[in-house]
């Protein structure tokens, strides 16, 4: 069934106030998971509700799926925009309604805004750049900050600094509601890397970020085949991506060692179609592509290996976010987690 999805929420006379619900369905249409997105202005904006329905309906959705981007419930949420449903339920009977809360009082919602406070608050006690230049400071500073905007107090012990890393590396506290680890994935990389395990990783980028000395001390190797030339020849005569290339060239490195794809979504592809075929044999793979095409389907399609995996459910990611996993588990290693 075709699903279409209609965000609505107050209009404004000043265009610019209606900005910030347009940027919002553009998120949701990057995400890949409906049909179609549009957004509905309940007044002195256009369009309304009832042309964004004409026009979902009109391009074949047969189910709609209407938001409240309302903070709080009010008569627009308990009166207004049903008795406008009922309204386009009578015109289009063949179509599906279907209308969901409004935002509400969510944890979220407080987050963002003691982010929002935090924010301004560090740009008056910094307009002194004297404590800027003491790293260590601002790395134990930043660290505290996010165990008071997240709470970790019922997340397995193994995964909360690998969380805290996730946070600190992109400044965003999403991270702490959508990493997605399978049972024993921390386990299962700790020991990894303790056996002497090579890292193998799909970028470049990748590959830089991670901390050499201790993977090497432990008896482990960090390796990355993108920039080889018989990959690049390969994948130009197959027409597939250095990326997918490179991780077919590496099965007998990745063997009981981890796998970082922090990049490409067609390399994330690749590595579980290889496991699942019984040719790579990895002990975790860590992957948190970003991107609008693939990452999000790729994450999904690891969710279903059984070799164990460290992950997210949304197109986030990047080659920081894999770093910053990969280097959380080399510090619970050498502290003898």
């Amino acid at each position: 069934m075709k699903t279409g999805v209609i965000i609505i929420s107050h209009g404004s006379k000043i265009s610019s106030g209606n900005d910030g619900l347009l940027q919002i369905a553009d998120m949701l249409r990057g995400m890949n998971r409906w049909d179609m997105v549009e957004p509905a202005f309940l007044q002195l904006a256009k369009p309304g509700l009832d042309e964004v329905v004409e026009k979902t309906v009109s391009s074949g959705m047969e189910r709609l799926v209407v938001v409240p981007l309302l903070l709080f419930k009010g008569n627009h949420v308990f009166k207004d925009i049903p008795e406008m449903l009922e309204g386009e339920k009578a015109k289009y009977p063949e179509v599906e309604f279907i209308y969901t809360n409004n935002i509400g009082a969510d944890e979220r919602i407080a987050l963002i805004a003691a982010d929002r406070i935090h924010e301004k608050l560090v740009e008056i006690q910094y307009s002194n750049k004297e404590r800027l230049e003491q790293p260590q400071s601002i790395i134990d500073e930043s660290f505290e900050i996010i165990e008071k905007l997240v709470n970790l107090g019922n997340v397995p012990e193994l995964q909360r600094p690998i969380i805290q890393r996730a946070i600190h590396a992109t400044g965003d506290t999403e991270y702490a509601y959508h990493l997605l680890f399978s049972p024993n994935a921390v386990e299962a990389g700790i020991k990894a890397l303790k056996e002497g395990k090579n890292i193998v990783t799909d970028v470049n980028m990748v590959k830089a970020g991670i901390s050499k000395n201790p993977v090497e001390n432990f008896g482990g190797k960090l390796i990355c085949k993108i920039d080889d030339k018989m990959v690049a020849d390969e994948a130009k005569q197959l027409g597939k991506t250095r990326a997918m290339v490179a991780m077919q060239f590496s099965t007998e490195e990745m063997r009981d060692g981890i796998v970082a794809i922090g990049n490409a979504p067609t390399a994330l592809f690749e590595i579980i179609d290889l496991i699942e075929k019984g040719k790579a044999k990895p002990a975790l793979v860590i992957g948190i592509p970003v991107g609008f095409v693939g990452a999000v389907e790729a994450k999904a399609a690891l969710k279903e290996i059984s070799v164990p995996y460290i992950t997210n459910d949304n197109r986030k990611g990047g080659s920081a976010v894999a770093v910053s996993i990969v280097n959380a588990i080399i510090n619970m290693a050498k502290e003898g987690k």
